[in-house]
């Protein structure tokens, strides 16, 4: 019989601010976006009050800026969503 050992769900830290490699995408009063490279692909976060809500990676900083982007229209049209869907009720 297999057992599985239950892993512990951490959230990561933010990446460290004086990174000369990090370069911020984004920034306003919700969110904060960082890429970074790492030589073989460019890591990308956002931030949301100073936690995590989504990473990801891309080949180029260019393409990061622009998943960065698209993420961030999701974002706000889902808020948009559940503002509207709250004001009905």
């Amino acid at each position: 019989m297999t057992q599985f050992k239950e892993q512990q769900e951490t959230t990561p830290m933010p990446l460290a601010l004086n990174n000369d490699d990090l370069t911020k995408l984004y920034d306003d009063d919700n969110y904060t976006a960082y890429t970074e490279d790492l030589e073989f692909m460019w890591r990308w976060t956002i931030y949301r009050d100073n936690k995590l809500v989504q990473e990801g990676c891309s080949l180029s900083e260019d393409s990061s800026r622009r998943a960065v982007n698209h993420v961030l229209a999701f974002f706000n049209i889902s808020a948009k969503k559940a503002q509207t869907e709250e004001a009905n009720y």
